[in-house]
């Protein structure tokens, strides 16, 4: 009997638990994904990190455990952000080609292909002159000086992560231009 009451106790202690985290989820979800969302990331994946973050933090046990658990959460959701950064930084660099492939461009006998090359060249300049200075001279600095994030971050007194936010930004936008093209 005693045995049941142990039990009984330990069930209102998990359903405790369980409405904590739903308050919290309720409270905090819509923060998380602005969060995510104000640091370039795209709707459907600030969601999904959002909720990487409470699964996180409810694998965590954390939650009956802390006065404060939305500082622990906004933690979580820092490290994340910064795994997505350095993941994404990955795929912008498998993305990245060298401006040395010139040997592509087509000779003067091929008029039509010459034409659209330059057609091409003239696209890529205005995108480029579309970007704030800012975001123009981090691109240039990475694309075409081949500079390293972190080098373009001591040059400009940023943070690495600020650069690759930053590029992560304005290859977004630069390929979305080209896709609307």
């Amino acid at each position: 009997m005693a045995n049941d009451a142990h039990t009984g106790s330990d069930a209102a202690h998990t359903a405790d638990d369980d409405d904590l985290i739903v308050r919290l989820y309720q409270e905090e979800n819509p923060r998380l994904v602005r969060y995510f969302y104000r640091n370039s990331v795209t709707r459907a994946e600030a969601d999904e990190l959002a909720q990487e973050t409470f699964l996180r933090f409810v694998r965590s046990g954390a939650a009956k455990m802390l006065t404060s658990p939305q500082h622990y959460l906004r933690r979580i959701a820092t490290n994340l952000l910064r795994d997505w950064v350095d993941r994404s930084s990955t795929r912008v660099a498998k993305l990245k080609s060298p401006l040395s492939d010139a040997a592509e461009i087509p000779g003067d006998s091929d008029q039509h292909r010459a034409l659209a090359a330059r057609e091409d060249l003239a696209f890529c300049e205005k995108l480029l002159l579309e970007l704030e200075p800012f975001d123009r001279e981090i691109f240039l600095l990475n694309r075409v000086d081949g500079y390293s994030f972190r080098d373009i971050g001591k040059r400009m007194g940023l943070s690495e992560w600020a650069v690759k936010r930053n590029m992560l930004k304005t290859l977004g936008h630069l390929m979305a231009r080209m896709d609307d093209r």
